[in-house]
């Protein structure tokens, strides 16, 4: 509404049209209140970033501590893969290292980490690599029909298993 609407509406009504006047002037928002209220709406939208990052995605890790582990744990996440995928990787020859975190063994992992090839890790701990838990199956011609009992270590050539090392004494030999 306008002003001039504003003072004939008070004219009519019988109120003070000054009055009027000044508590229209009042009401406006001063570019301090427009500042304030901006930096209000900042400080929120920082607060939900936050929090959300530390408690709902995880993304910001303030609580946590460090160990000694940290950087293994960024090399095997590196390559890590679902077992699906197992026989789909671009390169020609490589390994693919089925292992629990839970149950693994330290010996096995350094072996498997001294190997020449590419490394590919699948978690057996991972929901989507529950399917592959079961008894050892050995080479097979379908990565469905692949079972591993705890740790077990593939050699993958062109897409095909070429070799199947499905406990830890199998896998030590590759050591020699």
């Amino acid at each position: 509404m306008g002003r001039e609407l504003r003072r004939k509406e008070a004219k009519r009504d019988g109120r003070n049209v000054k009055e009027v006047q000044k508590a229209n002037k009042n009401n406006s928002i001063t570019s301090k209140n427009l500042i304030r209220i901006i930096i209000a709406l900042i400080v929120l939208f920082v607060l939900t970033y936050l929090l959300t990052g530390v408690f709902a995605t995880k993304d910001i890790k303030w609580f946590s501590k460090k160990d000694k582990n940290s950087d293994e744990e960024e090399i095997s996440i590196q390559n890590r893969i679902l077992g699906i995928d197992s026989l789909k990787q671009k390169d020609r020859e490589y390994y693919v290292y089925f292992y629990n975190p839970d149950k693994e063994d330290e010996s096995v992992t350094s072996i498997v980490n001294t190997l020449a090839a590419t490394i590919y890790r699948v978690d057996l701990s991972d929901a989507f690599n529950a399917n592959f838990i079961g008894t050892p199956s050995g080479i097979v011609s379908d990565i469905n029909d692949l079972k591993v009992e705890n740790e077990a270590v593939i050699k993958v050539d062109d897409g095909i298993i070429t070799e199947f090392y499905g406990n830890k004494e199998e896998i030590k030999s590759l050591e020699d």
